[in-house]
């Protein structure tokens, strides 16, 4: 990841704001490292649900053909 900072103005309701900094205070962060830590947060995630989800396909293709195979 590079170590440049690029701005990126970010327009969002007024109760989306004031809940992000609330949560932000809470954590001890600034709003814009609360905002990025979620973001990390949920790409994290969804990496990971994506790799799952391709293992699933995986193990599901096999399964159709081994099956496939045996009923030959």
């Amino acid at each position: 990841m590079s170590s440049q900072l690029i701005p990126f103005p970010l327009r969002m309701p007024e109760e989306l704001r004031d809940r992000l900094t609330e949560r932000a205070r809470v954590s001890g962060r600034s709003l814009n490292a609360e905002i990025i830590g979620i973001l990390q947060s949920g790409l994290s995630e969804r990496q990971y649900d994506q790799t799952h989800l391709d293992i699933e396909v995986l193990a599901e293709s096999v399964a159709t053909k081994v099956a496939a195979k045996l009923s030959k």
